[in-house]
């Protein structure tokens, strides 16, 4: 069915409430097809001058969004809409819920601004109608956004009538969505209302923080007293950390002095952030006498402060506010200063942010900022990076290079490879190389390939090539896999088939396991010892019994490898069915891949049933396997059950490990009853020497 054009001209929507007709032709005229009200209606002038506007396609309006600002597309939206009757609006719902299922990624805005527009206008003319169309979404994603516009628009208009509506919502995503919309509706005309709602619901959902702190403001315009009677009876999590400073600053506007001397009553973040924002209000109106005032308050209050001084000062006169700070005489002041100065900076203006830094006499206080600073150079501003670089000591490139490698490889990977290379060698940073490859496979996985892969140093090329495919692996493993190949032999071409198989088993094991099968030799048993822990997700006995064929006959070097596979199969079978879990690892060959499987039996068995977990552990033979199984349960119980946590730590057969665990337990012990530690340790068995060394842990 064709939508009704509506035209925009104010004068229309004046004629029609002039309009008179015969009952008997108001009644036909309900009764006419779409077309037929369509076809009546002819285009008027728009009052913005353009010509007449219809809502007859979300193309139309997407394309009004294009041709006009959103201020004014958005006026022409609400003058169309304000023209409708109540059975007018459900098909335009309608059109706009059909735009938000055939085009979900569409983000500029205009389908939001035509829900907005329609629900108010619903809200004055079938409330009950806009309520049902809430309810009959089946959508959850648009359905939120329905409740919302809904509850805002009916809040404002009929709060009674929205409270009402609102009550007979299930909780859920929905309810939390409408309140959160009845909150903001509600927080000018009726704010004790609004916290009433806050206080009311079960769950805070997303009411705290921005939305309380909108209430706060609003109302502290009016009735600051009554604002801050009413935070400081709401629960914490129904208002966050912010609001107490935004009742701050807004009362402060009226009467600052009263505003400080509440904020001063206050404690912690709410002090703070409330004397700040007073503060912030005081240097908006005479700096020079708040920088005076704020030498009066408390050291690690003024710590606070300070920095948002700076920043008004600085936004009118940056050598002002320079001035203040370098007249700071305090060191350990003015380098909080600083740091609190620089914070604020570091987004709004880099280049005074590197003025500040230049004045600063302290090499400390320098080098904690400038890292920062030339991270958002390298970021934002090339010809910025490129004058800071040509200041920086050798000291100092090096202390920065990680941060401008991250700010470089994020806008430009190749100048941050040239600048990778520009270090000295015995300075540059594998660590800093492998989270710069990680960045760069999100941009161009294949030029970071042909850049890892250039490395001559060997210790520098698998740091690189293991950043690279981490990300590349998880992102895309197929095309990981195929760059795989291209790697010539050595480790890091079997750190990249771990990265490979591990992350492709996380999103389809299936196809991992095919391409772990293709291969030959160590590489494919490297490849399974990562899938098959994955593979055991679904069907653990088939994964299982490979991996225990792996272990009974491992290639040369894997032995590690499947240790780490018999671990975590172990482990994540032992959450569901710890019994096979542990008949499974305490039937592997002697060895590392034995004790690992049964140390994470323990660990997982023992978070959810310390008990058991020691009954099955009475079971096992002295040995490394039943060493290594003792440890997690004597970790679990150590803290709220140190006797026989004790216990299970003096009958672990190796030395070194019984001294650990009973050093360990004797530590935590001590703190709650060292009496009863004491009386433990005098009474086991052990050697002179270990003894004594132990009784340190409980004089």
């Amino acid at each position: 069915m064709a939508l009704l054009p509506i035209a925009l001209g104010v004068g229309f929507w004046i004629g029609r409430q002039n309009e008179t007709k015969p009952a008997a032709a108001a009644e036909t005229g309900r009764q006419n097809t779409r077309e037929t009200r369509t076809a009546t209606r002819t285009p008027r002038s728009d009052p913005f001058g353009g010509p007449g506007f219809s809502l007859s396609s979300m193309e139309e309006v997407h394309e009004l969004f294009k041709k006009q600002g959103h201020s004014v597309a958005s006026a022409r939206i609400t003058l169309a809409v304000n023209s409708l009757s109540a059975d007018e609006i459900p098909a335009l719902m309608e059109m706009v819920q059909k735009e938000a299922r055939d085009n979900p990624n569409r983000y500029d805005g205009s389908s939001y601004t035509v829900m907005a527009a329609l629900f108010e206008r619903w809200a004055l003319v079938d409330p009950a109608a806009s309520i049902a169309f809430v309810n009959a979404c089946k959508s959850r994603s648009f359905q939120k956004s329905a409740a919302s516009y809904c509850f805002s628009s009916l809040g404002k208009v009929d709060p009674d009538r929205a409270m009402m509506e609102f009550d007979k919502l299930p909780k859920g995503e929905i309810r939390e969505a409408a309140g959160m919309a009845m909150v903001s509706a509600l927080s000018e005309s009726n704010p004790a209302a609004a916290c009433d709602l806050m206080e009311k619901e079960s769950s805070p959902g997303g009411f705290g923080g921005f939305y309380a702190g909108e209430i706060f403001a609003t109302w502290a315009k009016t009735d600051p007293a009554a604002a801050a009677a009413r935070l400081a009876s709401m629960p914490k999590d129904r208002v966050g950390d912010y609001s107490a400073g935004m009742l701050a600053a807004s009362w402060a506007q009226k009467d600052p002095e009263a505003a400080l001397k509440w904020a001063k009553s206050l404690k912690g973040e709410w002090k703070t952030n409330s004397a700040s924002e007073v503060y912030k209000v005081l240097a908006r109106e005479n700096p020079e006498t708040a920088w005076e005032r704020l030498k009066g308050e408390p050291g690690h209050l003024r710590g606070k402060i300070v920095g948002g001084i700076l920043e008004i000062v600085a936004d009118e006169d940056p050598k002002k506010a320079m001035a203040m700070l370098l007249g700071v005489g305090n060191k350990s002041e003015q380098r909080i200063a600083t740091d609190s100065f620089l914070n604020g900076l570091s987004w709004n203006d880099s280049r005074l942010a590197f003025e500040v830094i230049e004045q600063v006499k302290d090499p400390a206080t320098r080098r904690e900022n400038l890292g920062q600073q030339m991270y958002y150079a390298a970021w934002s501003s090339p010809d910025l990076l490129k004058e800071q670089i040509a200041k920086l000591s050798d000291r100092e490139k090096i202390d920065t290079s990680n941060s401008v490698i991250r700010g470089l490889v994020s806008s430009d990977p190749a100048a941050a490879e040239r600048y990778f290379l520009s270090l000295p060698e015995a300075q540059r940073s594998t660590r800093t190389l492998e989270e710069m490859l990680g960045n760069y496979a999100n941009l161009d996985p294949k030029k970071a390939f042909d850049f890892a892969t250039s490395l001559q140093n060997p210790q520098e090329q698998t740091a690189a090539v293991n950043g690279l495919f981490e990300k590349w692996s998880q992102d895309d493993p197929e095309a990981a896999a195929d760059g795989w190949k291209k790697l010539p032999a050595g480790q890091s071409r079997l750190e990249a088939l771990d990265n490979v198989a591990s992350s492709w088993s996380q999103s389809d094991p299936e196809a991992a396991k095919a391409w772990a099968d293709s291969l030959s030799g160590t590489e494919r048993a490297r490849a399974l010892a990562a899938v098959l822990p994955a593979l055991a997700r679904d069907n653990p006995a088939a994964a299982s019994s490979q991996l225990a064929a792996l272990i009974a006959s491992p290639p040369a070097g894997m032995e590690k490898n499947l240790a780490s596979s018999a671990a975590s199969l172990a482990g994540q079978w032992a959450n569901d069915n710890p019994a096979a879990a542990a008949n499974w690892a305490a039937g592997l060959p002697s060895g590392s891949s034995r004790d690992d499987g049964l140390k994470a039996v323990s660990r997982a068995w023992s978070q959810y049933d310390a008990v058991a977990t020691a009954g099955w552990l009475g079971t096992l033979e002295a040995g490394s396997s039943r060493d290594a199984a003792i440890q997690p349960l004597v970790s679990q119980v150590r803290n709220t059950d140190p006797e026989t946590a004790f216990s299970w730590a003096a009958s672990i057969s190796d030395e070194n490990e019984r001294f650990n665990q009973l050093r360990q337990t004797l530590s935590s012990w001590r703190g709650s009853d060292i009496d009863a530690a004491r009386a433990a340790l005098d009474a086991a068995d052990l050697s002179p020497k270990d003894r004594e060394k132990l009784l340190k842990e409980v004089r």
